[in-house]
């Protein structure tokens, strides 16, 4: 999905309160029940999301006054190319980063409708990746070695485990109570584990590519194992 699609969906369910669809105006409130019902009907929302890990939508259903249920993804890809010279020779950088993932979370309230603990699980698809290549000669003595012959390197990171723990903080309600809307706020952090470096190498600078090297870095990598969460969340309750 393209993130002009997910931008759109985005402002469709935030439009949808103006639109009369759900025959009520964005403003008004809930009716409060003084026993209220939590059945499979009862309670259900959306949620339109920024993180550290992209854009992305989440269902919420509350199974209690003091528990909500989320079911989610997020996405977003980040292409950047630069430019370069170094020591003589130009180069370019094309870096790709991707964010993605799938996210199953529950959130328990200490405080009633504003402060919580989340814990979850998340499906985790990042990817990053740089590539470089060089694109003027390399003067070897009296020669110089076209950029075609030299080749490229690339280097890849991607996340040590697919299914990512979460814990957070979070401020504010995932699903209004008394209104249509409510916001959140949330830190917290996903733990992936080691992740995995690899470099892909052609022509003249596959030695670049060296199984010692690889394990090197690997190695330097290893103690980065915890990914930084924050994440921003406007909810529109629908039930």
């Amino acid at each position: 999905m393209r993130i002009s699609a997910i931008i759109t969906i985005l402002i469709v369910i935030l439009l949808l309160p103006f639109s009369g669809v759900f025959g009520q105006k964005w403003y008004k409130a809930f009716p409060q029940e003084s026993n209220p019902k939590y059945g499979i009907r009862d309670h259900w929302g959306v949620g339109a999301k920024a993180s550290t890990d992209g854009i992305g939508l989440e269902a919420v259903k509350s199974i209690s006054s003091r528990l909500n249920i989320r079911l989610g993804f997020s996405r977003l890809r980040i292409p950047y190319t630069l430019d370069t010279t170094l020591q003589g020779i130009t180069l370019r950088a094309e870096a790709d980063l991707k964010f993605r993932g799938i996210n199953l979370t529950a959130d328990y309230y200490l405080v009633k409708n504003w402060l919580h603990l989340s814990a979850g699980i998340m499906q985790n698809g990042q990817k990053y990746s740089v590539k470089v290549t060089p694109l003027s000669p390399f003067p070897y003595g009296d020669v110089d070695i076209p950029a075609t012959e030299l080749g490229t390197v690339e280097a890849i990171i991607t996340p040590g485990i697919i299914f990512s723990p979460y814990v957070g903080l979070g401020f504010g309600n995932t699903l209004p109570v008394k209104h249509r809307f409510s916001f959140n706020f949330e830190i917290g952090t996903l733990y992936h584990g080691a992740p995995k470096f690899d470099l892909l190498a052609t022509n003249m600078l596959s030695p670049m590519a060296s199984e010692n090297n690889i394990k090197a870095i690997n190695s330097a990598l290893a103690q980065f194992r915890w990914y930084p969460m924050v994440c921003f969340q406007v909810n529109y309750r629908i039930l």
